[in-house]
């Protein structure tokens, strides 16, 4: 099962990376619990977490997802990821404009799964590495 979920979450993974969205249905049940990692304001489930990778991909386009550590135990995969890109777009949701400063930060996630599909996620980036990275700090220049 370890390894089977393992692939599952490696292809989630991969779609986001590729802003291959309507190829992520397959992989998350239709209760699928975001609810420890999903942005207030946006709907639950995959439904939110795709309105909250857009907004991600509107202020870093060019944004690339390398995967470090992906471990599988039972029905969880851990999974440590390298993120980068510039800040082309501006990130409103910290009132900081488009000024090409380059992100370079972890993100960690654990995936749970039933049967083959995602029932619940819990996600972790370095928000405060990010804002330091694209100027968003008072008294930052």
């Amino acid at each position: 099962m370890s390894q089977e979920n393992a692939a599952v979450v490696r292809s989630i993974e991969d779609a986001w990376d590729a802003g291959k969205l309507d190829e992520l249905d397959q992989y998350f049940a239709e209760d699928f619990d975001n609810s420890q990692s999903g942005v207030q304001g946006l709907p639950k489930g995959l439904a939110g977490s795709k309105m909250a990778h857009q907004g991600t991909m509107q202020s870093f386009p060019d944004r690339k997802v390398e995967i470090l550590d992906l471990i599988a135990e039972g029905d969880r995969v851990f999974v440590r990821n390298r993120v980068t890109g510039a800040n082309q777009g501006g990130f409103p949701l910290f009132q900081v404009p488009a000024n090409g400063k380059p992100v370079d930060f972890e993100s960690w996630a654990v995936y749970r799964l039933k049967d083959g599909k995602v029932v619940e996620h819990w996600g972790m980036n370095d928000a405060l590495l990010l804002l330091m990275q694209i100027g968003g700090l008072p008294g930052q220049p």
